[in-house]
C-alpha cells in the first residue's frame, strides 16, 4: 500500500525543484539587478564624461586651427600696410606672399582684392608649389559673398566662410575639396582701407584631425553646420556635403533627428537622451574663438556656427544603458549569467530532493503509526482517535454515528489448514469489500487479526444495515464465482449512538460487539469455511476430523 503512495509523491520532486528553482533565481536577479543597476548608474556617467570630453577635444581642435587661421589673415592683412604702395605692382607683396604660401601650404588662394571686388594680387599653391597669378588672369569677385560680408567690417575683424567644398565652373570639384575663406579689410600705411584680403583655406587637414580623434570615441561623432548639414560623419560617410548637391539636400542631420536639432540650437552644450539614443553636444566657435587682448577684433560666421555631436545609437550595448527599460535591464542580467542559473538549478535539485525524501520519510513513519501495513486501512490506535475527534467534533450540535463490529468467520481454520497465505488473502478481501462500498465519509480500522471497526457518519443505523448488506453481497458473488478454497464469511453487529447524549463510545462499542457475537453464535451452527476437493463447504467438525 505504501509503495504505490511512494510511486505517486515521487512527482512532487519535479514541482519541488520548480519551485525552489523559481524562488532562488527571483532572489539571485533581484539582488543582480539591483548590483547592474548602480553600475549601469555609473556607467552612463562615465560614457557622458568621455563623450563630453571627446566633444571638448574636438571643438578645441577646431577653434585652435581656426585661431591660427585668423592669426595667419591677420598678418597677411599687417604685410598688406607694409608694402601698400603698389608702386611696384606690389613685387614685395607678392614675394612674402609666395614664401608664406609655400611655408604653409595648406592655403589654396592667398588675394588682395580691392575696394571696387577686382582682384590685384593673387597667390595659388598646389602640388607642384606655390605660384604668384599673372595679371591677366585676376578676376572681380565684387558679387562673391566673402567681399560683400568682409568689406564692412572693422579693422581686425575677420569673415570666415561657410565650410563647403570647392566649386569649379558650377561644379563642385572632384575629388571633393573642403574649403574655408577668411577674410578681413586690409589698409594703407596711412590708415586708408584698400579693400580686403582673402585666404582660402583647404580644410582637409582639419577634417582629418576631427576624424582622428572621433576613432577614439565609443559612438558616432558628427560635425554639423548651421543649417545642420553634415559635415562629417564617422558613421556615413555618404551623408556628408549633402548641400552641396541638389539631390541630396533632404539628407541632415537635422531633417533625420529635428527634436534634436531644436534642442540643439538654442543651448551652447548638453545631453539629449531619447528613444532615438543619446546626443552629446557642443557648438565651435559661436562668435568667440579669436578676439585680440586689446579688445578689439573678433570673427563673424557668415554661414554660422558649427556643432560637434557624439550619437550613442539607441540598439548599441551602450545605448540600451540609456534607453532600455527595466525589462531591458533584467533581460541582459539573465543573459548575461547564463551558467549562474545552472547553479541555482542543481542546488534547488538538491534542496527538492532533500524536501522530498525527508517528507516522504516523516510521510512512511505516519503512515505506519496509523494505518494496517497489511490493508492499508487505520489501525486500531488510529481509528479509535479518529472517531473520538469525530464523536467531539460532533458532540456540539445534533448528530449520529453508527458503528459496525465485524468478525472474520473461520479465519483460524482457514490459516491452520489452508496455511497463512490463504488466510492472509480472506482478510484482505474482507478489508477490500468493505472499502469499496462504504461511503467517502464513512471510514474503517483493523481492531486485531480478524475484528475490523466501520464508522459511518451521520448514518442512522438502518442506513448503516443496508450499506453492509452491499458489503455481504460482494462477499456472497466471490463465494459464488471464484474457485476458492474457502468461503468469506464475517460476523457483524451495529448500533448507532447520537452525539448530543452522554453516552460514551466504549458502550457503544461493546453493544455493537456484542450484537456480532450473537450473529456469530448463530451462524457457527452450520458454518462451513472450507471447500472440499469438489468445492463444497465442509463442516467444522469433519474439518476437525481431517486434522
Amino acid at each position: 500500500m505504501f509503495q504505490r503512495t511512494i510511486k505517486g509523491e515521487f512527482k512532487k520532486i519535479a514541482r519541488y525543484t520548480v519551485l525552489f528553482f523559481l524562488i532562488l533565481s527571483m532572489g539571485y536577479l533581484t539582488i543582480a539587478v539591483i548590483v547592474k543597476t548602480n553600475e549601469n548608474r555609473i556607467q552612463r556617467e562615465n560614457v557622458l564624461n568621455v563623450q563630453r570630453e571627446l566633444a571638448d577635444v574636438e571643438r578645441e581642435i577646431i577653434s585652435n586651427k581656426i585661431n591660427r587661421l585668423v592669426s595667419d589673415v591677420l598678418y597677411m592683412a599687417d604685410s598688406f600696410q607694409l608694402n601698400s604702395t603698389g608702386e611696384d605692382g606690389y613685387a614685395n607683396l607678392k614675394r612674402q606672399w609666395l614664401v608664406f604660401s609655400e611655408r604653409k601650404k595648406i592655403y589654396d588662394q592667398i588675394r588682395f582684392i580691392d575696394m571696387n571686388g577686382d582682384e590685384r594680387v593673387r597667390v595659388n599653391y598646389s602640388d607642384t608649389g606655390a605660384q604668384i597669378v599673372g595679371d591677366a588672369e585676376l578676376q572681380s569677385k565684387k558679387d562673391r559673398y566673402y567681399f560683400g560680408d568682409t568689406i564692412t567690417l572693422q579693422k581686425n575683424q575677420v569673415c570666415i566662410s561657410p565650410l563647403d567644398l570647392n566649386v569649379e565652373n558650377g561644379e563642385v570639384e572632384q575629388p571633393e575639396k573642403p574649403m574655408i575663406r577668411l577674410s578681413t579689410p586690409c589698409y594703407d600705411s596711412n590708415g586708408q582701407q584698400q579693400g580686403i584680403v582673402v585666404l582660402n583655406y583647404s580644410a582637409q587637414d582639419m577634417l582629418q584631425q576631427v576624424k582622428n580623434i572621433a576613432s577614439t570615441g565609443i559612438g558616432a561623432v558628427y560635425m554639423l553646420n548651421a543649417d545642420g548639414y553634415w559635415l562629417y560623419n564617422s558613421a556615413d560617410s555618404s551623408t556628408e556635403w549633402s548641400f552641396m548637391y541638389k539631390d541630396r539636400t533632404q539628407h541632415s542631420f537635422a531633417a533625420t533627428y529635428p527634436t534634436v536639432w531644436q534642442q540643439i540650437l538654442p543651448s551652447n552644450n548638453g545631453v539629449w537622451v531619447s528613444d532615438q539614443g543619446v546626443f552629446n553636444y557642443t557648438n565651435v566657435l559661436a562668435n568667440q574663438a579669436f578676439v585680440l587682448e586689446s579688445g578689439e577684433g573678433g570673427i563673424h560666421m557668415a554661414g554660422g556656427d558649427w556643432y560637434i555631436v557624439s550619437y550613442i545609437a539607441p540598439q548599441s550595448k551602450v545605448g540600451r544603458l540609456f534607453t532600455g527599460g527595466m525589462a531591458t535591464l533584467v533581460l541582459e542580467t539573465m543573459q548575461e549569467n547564463p551558467f549562474v542559473y545552472l547553479m541555482i538549478l542543481a542546488v534547488a535539485f538538491l534542496l527538492a530532493s532533500f524536501v522530498f525524501f525527508n517528507k516522504l520519510e516523516r510521510d512512511r513513519i505516519r503512515y505506519f503509526s496509523e494505518y494496517d501495513v497489511m490493508t492499508g486501512v487505520y489501525n486500531r490506535r488510529a481509528g479509535f482517535a479518529k472517531l473520538d475527534q469525530l464523536y467531539k467534533a460532533g458532540s456540539r450540535h445534533e448528530c449520529h454515528i453508527s458503528i459496525c463490529f465485524i468478525d472474520i468467520n473461520g479465519l483460524k481454520e482457514v490459516n491452520d489448514f489452508l496455511g497463512h497465505e490463504a488466510g492472509d488473502e480472506l482478510i484482505l478481501t474482507v478489508a477490500e469489500g468493505i472499502r469499496q462500498h462504504i461511503r467517502k465519509t464513512d471510514f474503517v480500522s483493523r481492531l486485531g487479526g480478524d475484528e475490523f471497526l466501520i464508522v459511518f457518519e451521520t448514518a442512522l443505523k438502518e442506513q448503516a444495515e443496508a450499506i453492509w448488506q452491499n458489503i455481504v453481497q460482494y462477499y456472497e458473488k466471490i463465494n459464488e464465482h471464484e474457485n476458492r478454497k474457502y468461503l468469506v464469511s464475517v460476523s457483524h453487529g451495529i448500533e448507532t449512538f447520537h452525539c448530543d447524549t452522554n453516552e460514551y463510545i466504549d458502550s457503544v462499542i461493546n453493544h455493537a460487539d456484542e450484537k456480532m457475537y450473537n450473529e456469530k453464535r448463530e451462524i457457527k451452527k452450520n458454518l462451513r469455511v472450507i471447500r472440499d476437493l469438489q468445492g463444497d463447504a465442509v463442516s467444522l467438525q469433519t474439518l476437525a476430523d481431517y486434522m
